[in-house]
Order: structure tokens, then C-alpha cells, then sequence
């Protein structure tokens, strides 16, 4: 009997696993609540609007050059006497230009250098004169305890050293304006213009290279920079690029020839490698004249007025891979790295005499009543080891030529600032590498200081290339 009534229930349960065509629910009206799956239920599942599948709920993708996004953002970096102040959160201590600017873009942060906080962290005033004291590495954005993306320091560098530049551009797109107030008001209004009225042409950039020969370091920034960028825009997929005429090497790398290609050209992007006019060393005021200026195939500086009396700027972007092709520094990162008797090191003693300071030609160019976008250059001295890697031999540009033509010039025309990102994210990992290297010197690892000393003299060398101008800005 029991079997009879287990299989029963079997039989049972199989029976409430067939679809029957009905559809049950577990309700209770005094009899089981069913009803026939008919009509009425075609018809009711039939009705109303189809609704797309919903998406995940996954934050949205943020453009990383949409600078106007709040969870990007743009703010400027003013100096700080540390006396607080309600004043210093409206930015009224600075020129009327730049809270002209500040107001143009939302109302943008303001922050502060603080010489007394630790590096990557910056001081940002209340209304009412409190303050707090943001990281780099925290929030990003435009929230009230967040730091922009973009950054514009508006100072010199003897107010807002280079060292604060190089720390902040590891994480952030980085630029600064170091302008007379006549000049920061000229920038300021080109950029709050867009530029407009500007006559230069993406199809025409400018490439110069001196070349003094196989000994001399201007060979190697030719074949491993100039030569590159060349063959970049030359056999870029749109042959958007029309190169004839606008490499200049050999016998047409003068001043001369620099200045009628700019003229003729009105290059939208100029890239010169060569040296830096540091001299002389026994002459502060000359050699600061034409710290920077580029040296032409004769050893002749750039004629900076020549310059800018034959061809307009506006709107040009100028890298120049020259040693302090955008200034110098009083404490140089490479004091101590030579003999006080060599060439070397008695450059690098005349430089810190100088003090911090930024060079000529691009306050120059920044700053004229038709300004150019902005300059990239070096603080410091340039080496052959940044350009070539002395163990295997292979060259070590690539992060170069990937910034000014890969991104810089992408269709999508993303800002500067971005585009630079490519160069500076490999800084940070070099400097864990020295790091790495200083632990392996300490429990004596073969070989471990002189890959200490070649570390060290790349990382700083890579971090003191700097943006001059807003990063914001594009390619024309």
C-alpha cells in the first residue's frame, strides 16, 4: 500500500511538471486561483511599449580630454603669501585678466603654492578664509576637496619652483603662463578667443635639426627625434602632411632658413632639436639674453628679434629639444654630476647662478599681442643616455614622437596637456627604478651603482621637459 500511494505521488508530481496550459498562483480565495493561459493572456502580454534591455549600472565613460567635465575639470595655481584671506578664494589678488579667464570657465578652483606642504599638494581658500589642503593623488575634478585634471600655474618659477611643475605633471596635464602683465593679458585673450583669426595650417609643421656631426650630440637628437617626427608626418596613412620644404637640415638648419620656413609655412607645429645657447658663462646678463635660444648649424643663437619682426606666432605650438630651451633652475638637478673644471660642469655652475627663471624665447613667443598656443622645452641640460639606451643600443624617443605626432595630432585634436601624458607616464617608473637600483647598491649588487647613476641622470633629465601655456589648448 505504501508503495502504491509513493508512486501515485510521483505520478503526481511528473503531472505539475507538464505544461497543462494553465497558469497557477499561489493565492488563496477559497478555491485554487487559476485560469487558462487564452487570449486574454496573448493579448496581455502583448500590450503596452517594448522596453530596450536595460544597461548595466555602470559609471559612464568620461572623456579623459573633456576638460569642461566636472569630473575632469580646469583650475589655476597662483602663488601664496600664507597669510589667509577670503580674497584668495575669488582669486582677487591676481591680475584682472586672469579672473577674467577664471570666470570665463565656470567659475573655475583656485589654488595655491605653499612652500611649507609636502610635495603634490596644494592650498585651496574658502569664502570664508579657511582652507584645505587637497592632494594630487585624492579626488579628481572639480568638487570642493578634489584637484582638476588640467592646471595652469600662473607664476615664475622662483615663485612656483620647477621642481612643483615637474611633481604635479606625473599625475595631472600641467602647464604655466610666466608673462608681464601685458603679456599674460595677450595670452589670456587669445585663449579665451580660441585663437581666432589665426593663420596657421596643421598640413605645414616645421622640422629643424642641427647636425654638428657623428661626435656631437646634435646627431643623435637628429636621428632619434627630427629624423623620426619626419618620417611620422611624411608617411602618415591620410597623407595629410605636405613635408617639401619644411625639413630643414645640413645646410639649410641656419637662422635664416628657420625664420623663412615659419614665414612661408605659418606651421601650425614646429619641432627643433639643437643646442641651447648657454653662454657666455662669464657674462650673466648676455647669457641670460638668449638662455635657451637655439644654435643654429654656425653656432649662431637664434636673432630673436628677427624672429618675431618677420614671422607671427599666433597660434603655433613650438617644441624645442635643446638644453633650457624653456629655463633654468638655481638648485639644478644635476649639481655635482661633473668635474667643476669640465665644460659640464662649469655650465651648470653659471645656470645656478642665474637662478630660476624662464627663457626668453618662449616669454617671447607667449607673449606677444598675437600669441603662440604654447612651448615645450627643458629646464635642465639635455643627455645622450635620455636618447639611447647604452646597454643594448636601441633609442628611447618613442614616448617623444607618440606625444607631438601620434597624439598631438590625432583627428580628434585632443588637448596638449593630454597629449603629453604619453611622455610623462614613464617618469614615475624610472624614479621607482632608481629607487630599486639605490636597495640593490646598498646590499652590494654587482653593477648596481652605475645603473643607479644612469637611472638617476635619465629620470631627471625626462622629468624637466615642461609645458609652457595653457594645457588646455590644441593644435590649429
Amino acid at each position: 500500500m505504501a508503495h502504491s500511494t509513493a508512486r501515485a505521488r510521483v505520478a503526481d508530481d511528473d503531472a505539475i511538471l507538464r505544461d497543462d496550459g494553465q497558469l497557477r498562483a499561489n493565492a488563496w480565495c477559497g478555491a485554487a486561483v487559476v485560469a487558462p493561459r487564452d487570449a486574454a493572456f496573448d493579448a496581455w502580454g502583448m500590450a503596452g511599449k517594448r522596453e530596450p534591455p536595460k544597461k548595466l549600472l555602470a559609471p559612464a565613460e568620461v572623456d579623459p580630454g573633456n576638460w569642461r567635465n566636472p569630473a575632469i575639470g580646469w583650475g589655476v595655481i597662483l602663488p601664496d603669501s600664507g597669510a589667509p584671506g577670503p580674497d584668495k578664494a575669488r582669486a582677487l589678488d591676481a591680475p584682472e585678466c586672469v579672473r577674467t579667464l577664471i570666470a570665463a570657465r565656470s567659475n573655475a578652483p583656485v589654488f595655491r603654492y605653499v612652500s611649507t606642504l609636502p610635495a603634490g599638494v596644494l592650498r585651496r581658500y574658502a569664502p570664508d578664509g579657511s582652507y584645505t589642503d587637497p592632494g594630487i593623488a585624492g579626488l579628481r575634478g572639480m568638487d570642493a576637496n578634489a584637484i582638476p585634471k588640467f592646471l595652469l600655474i600662473i607664476g615664475s618659477p622662483a615663485e612656483i619652483p620647477w621642481s612643483f611643475q615637474y611633481r604635479l605633471q606625473l599625475d595631472a596635464a600641467v602647464g604655466r603662463l610666466d608673462l608681464d602683465p601685458a603679456g599674460l593679458e595677450h595670452y589670456i585673450d587669445a585663449l579665451l578667443g580660441e585663437w581666432n583669426g589665426a593663420k596657421v595650417t596643421r598640413a605645414t609643421p616645421v622640422v629643424w635639426a642641427v647636425d654638428h656631426g657623428p661626435q656631437d650630440i646634435t646627431r643623435l637628437m637628429r636621428r632619434t627625434i627630427a629624423d623620426r617626427l619626419t618620417k611620422a608626418f611624411a608617411t602618415d596613412a591620410g597623407q595629410e602632411f605636405a613635408m617639401p620644404g619644411g625639413v630643414l637640415s645640413d645646410d639649410t638648419s641656419t637662422g635664416t632658413a628657420l625664420i623663412d620656413a615659419l614665414t612661408q609655412r605659418t606651421p601650425a607645429f614646429v619641432a627643433t632639436s639643437s643646442h641651447g645657447a648657454t653662454g657666455p658663462l662669464d657674462d650673466a646678463v648676455n647669457m641670460a639674453a638668449q638662455l635657451g635660444v637655439p644654435v643654429d648649424r654656425d653656432h649662431t643663437a637664434l636673432p630673436l628679434a628677427t624672429l618675431t619682426d618677420t614671422w607671427s606666432p599666433h597660434g603655433t605650438i613650438w617644441y624645442a629639444h635643446a638644453c633650457c630651451s624653456a629655463g633654468c633652475d638655481a638648485a639644478s638637478s644635476f649639481a655635482g654630476v661633473a668635474a667643476p673644471t669640465s665644460t659640464l660642469g662649469q655650465t651648470l655652475s653659471a645656470l645656478g647662478a642665474l637662478g630660476a627663471r624662464s627663457a626668453p624665447l618662449p616669454k617671447l613667443l607667449l607673449g606677444r599681442p598675437s600669441p603662440a598656443r604654447a612651448f615645450i622645452g627643458h629646464v635642465e641640460p639635455t643627455f645622450d643616455w635620455t636618447l639611447r639606451d647604452t646597454r643594448n643600443g636601441q633609442t628611447t624617443t618613442a614616448h617623444i614622437i607618440d606625444a607631438f605626432y601620434g597624439q598631438l595630432h590625432r583627428a580628434s585634436r585632443p588637448p596638449l596637456g593630454l597629449a603629453m601624458q604619453v611622455y610623462y607616464r614613464g617618469v614615475g617608473g624610472l624614479w621607482r627604478d632608481v629607487a630599486s637600483s639605490r636597495d640593490d647598491m646598498n646590499t652590494f649588487k654587482s653593477g648596481a651603482a652605475d645603473e643607479l647613476r644612469r637611472l638617476r641622470l635619465i629620470a631627471a633629465d625626462l622629468e624637466s621637459m615642461v609645458l609652457l601655456g595653457d594645457p588646455t589648448v590644441t593644435i590649429g
